[in-house]
């Protein structure tokens, strides 16, 4: 008699979207919510890729271009979209190209070799994924984006005086 033992594949679940002709992911439960592009505040005087500020449902927050963080192309389609983080330092919303899906990836998917050559650190970088017949580079968005909330923050409050 054997014993057969059910290893069940621990799988995370990942919000992915595309940038330029890169599709990207980040761990969903950073994300707040997706909604359609508004009308953005520019500031002045600040990094290239802070495109400004808007309003959701009175809450005041930065808006920051990843394409342009990243060195992707500017595509204006009707897919872009705006992601809204809840960072451990506060909200934030990301321009992206194109939303694609929400999917769950097993560990076991993820290549987390230091070989991949990128110009994110690489404590933000999870690794890469192979989904759907697909390479996903998969970013710790909610920890990259809480730095440029603390930019955010002092601009709102510039804003205010």
């Amino acid at each position: 008699m054997t014993d057969h033992i059910d290893i069940h594949e621990e799988e995370d679940r990942y919000f992915i979207f595309q940038l330029g002709s890169e599709l990207c992911g980040t761990p969903l439960l950073g994300v707040r919510e997706v909604i359609q592009p508004q009308e953005i505040k520019p500031v002045p005087n600040t990094k290239h890729y802070f495109v400004g500020m808007i309003n959701i449902r009175g809450q005041i927050i930065g808006v920051i271009d990843l394409r342009m963080r990243y060195g992707h192309p500017l595509l204006s389609s009707e897919h872009n979209a705006f992601v809204v983080f809840d960072t451990p330092k506060g909200t934030i919303a990301a321009i992206v190209d194109r939303v694609d899906s929400v999917t769950s990836i097993a560990q076991t998917a993820i290549d987390r070799s230091k070989s991949v050559i990128t110009e994110i650190s690489p404590e933000y970088h999870l690794g890469v994924a192979h989904v759907r017949n697909r390479l996903v580079t998969l970013l710790d968005l909610n920890t990259i984006l809480a730095e440029e909330v603390i930019i955010s923050k002092n601009l709102n409050k510039e804003a205010r005086l």
